[in-house]
């Protein structure tokens, strides 16, 4: 909000002073990351750093750069050199199979991937129904409320219409590998999507724009796996909730379309496959199919109010050891909270930190009755009871404690280092005054 482009104006500032030989790197997340970084291109590349020159889908000219590390809630100088640093690609792509460090991938001829094979797990991805993100398109009249509600029977309506009209390889190198494919859904809309694979993580993306001009039509991209589970987790504000993958009865069929906000995970105890996203919040789960809603075009207060280009991001992240905050929340916070890139240098060291990856610094905020103190909000992810421990960057001259009204409820000692006990998606709220 305001504070993100204040914080970050006064960066620029201070940034631009300090000369173009460098730039800062912002982790606005309480992670540790090191995904990768997209950065203007200026011809020059970044010390010490694997990186790729690439053009994203809206045309714009890029540096990707991977293999940097980037602490939680700081910012990191990177120098800039005239010395390329663009390795060897570690893809290999013939026919129709790409082959990548973290699996084999077989693509149809309408560009949907009709095998998934885990190199890790030794197991096929692709389960009974649709290749992997097919898309799917039904008629979508409900019986009231035309832009909030979906009927049941869209489910049966839902057909694969979409046209492969091109496709091409547009980047190929050490970070990452990218297929530009463009699509007619109808004879008004169509789409034009960059499948991106990494060479650092299993993660597959899907950069999208959706050129729509049609009334009455719901899309769904389809991820139909063969992950065997009786339930998904799917997250809400703070923290997720266990929804079942049968519809045996009729409380399991109402949840025929339900809510996810960052991620929907469907896992085996050892093994699992979740859907990312960054603005699509319905999705419908049955057995291994998970169908992320994109676009819904009612007419009803806004004749046309769906009508024009969208943008989106979502992913296929294949994981290994089950559901887990480093497993899929981490990425889904690293997916819609992408590092902040700054000319010049304007590093500092970690805000704020957290002993345990469940443990997640949410929000950090001005204190509302107070000038010369900050708020820092934390939740618990995983449902465990957890112990901590909340490390500052500098030591306070006090700490506490509060409510959601950022009432005092409990002093805490005026140290760096901070014991917190959260029980299972407890949400706490600390004062730090300095």
């Amino acid at each position: 909000g305001e504070l993100l482009v204040e914080a970050k104006q006064l960066l620029d500032e201070t940034a631009a002073a300090s000369g173009d030989e460098a730039v800062t790197v912002l982790n606005s997340t309480s992670f540790e990351r090191n995904d990768v970084i997209y950065m203007d291109d200026t011809g020059k590349f970044v010390d010490g750093a694997t990186c790729q020159r690439i053009t994203k889908l809206d045309g714009s000219k890029k540096l990707a750069v991977a293999n940097v590390t980037l602490p939680p809630l700081a910012a990191v100088t990177l120098d800039l050199t005239d010395t390329e640093s663009e390795g060897a690609s570690p893809f290999a792509y013939k026919g129709n199979v790409l082959e990548t460090p973290f699996a084999t991938v077989t693509f149809t001829e309408e560009g949907t991937i009709s095998s998934f094979y885990d190199k890790r797990a030794l197991r096929e991805l692709v389960g009974e129904g649709y290749p992997l993100n097919t898309f799917l398109l039904a008629e979508d009249v409900p019986l009231q409320w035309d832009n909030w509600d979906i009927d049941a029977d869209v489910e049966l309506k839902l057909k694969p219409v979409a046209k492969l009209l091109s496709e091409e390889v547009v980047s190929d190198g050490a970070v990452e590998f990218r297929m530009r494919r463009k699509y007619q859904l109808t004879e008004k809309s169509s789409i034009t999507q960059d499948m991106i694979f990494f060479a650092n993580s299993p993660e597959v993306r899907f950069e999208t724009m959706m050129h729509w001009y049609d009334d009455h039509r719901l899309l769904k991209t389809a991820f139909d796996t063969s992950i065997f589970s009786d339930f998904v987790r799917q997250e809400i504000q703070f923290g997720y909730l266990k929804r079942p993958t049968t519809r045996n009865t009729s409380v399991e069929q109402a949840k025929f379309e339900v809510l996810n906000h960052k991620y929907t995970d469907l896992s085996e105890p050892k093994f699992g496959v979740s859907i990312l996203n960054d603005c699509k919040y319905a999705i419908s789960v049955y057995g291994g199919q998970l169908r992320l809603t994109l676009h819904k075009g009612g007419n009803r207060p806004d004749w046309d109010g769906d009508h024009g280009e969208h943008y989106c991001e979502y992913s296929f992240l294949p994981h290994e050891g089950g559901f887990s905050a480093e497993t899929v929340v981490a990425p889904a916070y690293a997916l819609n909270y992408k590092p902040l890139v700054f000319a010049g240098k304007a590093d500092f060291a970690s805000l704020a930190k957290t002993a345990d990856a469940n443990i997640v610094i949410e929000a950090v905020k001005p204190c509302e009755d107070a000038e010369n103190a900050y708020i820092l909000r934390l939740y618990e992810t995983e449902g465990g009871y957890t112990h901590t421990t909340l490390t500052l960057g500098h030591a306070p001259k006090s700490a506490a404690l509060c409510n959601m009204l950022e009432e005092v409820q409990e002093e805490l000692p005026a140290a760096k280092e901070l014991a917190l006990t959260f029980r299972p998606f407890e949400i706490k709220t600390v004062k730090i005054s300095y």
